[in-house]
């Protein structure tokens, strides 16, 4: 194994893209942007991530395995996520 990680920009979307799609764009269609805004549903979604990552307005680490896109990991400030909840809200 090689691993390396590559940010999410316009020449690693597709690499997100399929890695996304191959699982069901995660959880059914979000697109990892549940906390940015409110009923896209999956096609919304797969755009709006798109347009954020066209505009550098995305903040996400990709893991290559060699070529293989294997995982991702979202950051960023939270007024970027007005839908994240304090850590409270998860434990109640």
């Amino acid at each position: 194994m090689s691993f390396s990680v590559k940010p999410l920009d316009e020449t690693s979307w597709a690499d997100f893209a399929a890695l996304v799609e191959r699982h069901n764009g995660v959880w059914g269609g979000c697109w990892c942007m549940a906390f940015h805004a409110k009923g896209n549903g999956a096609g919304g979604n797969r755009a709006a991530k798109q347009a954020r990552v066209r505009n550098g307005s995305t903040h996400a680490a990709l893991v290559f395995d060699g070529a293989a896109c294997v995982g991702w990991c979202q950051f960023g400030p939270t007024g970027e996520l007005p839908r994240i909840k304090h850590r409270r809200a998860y434990e109640e």
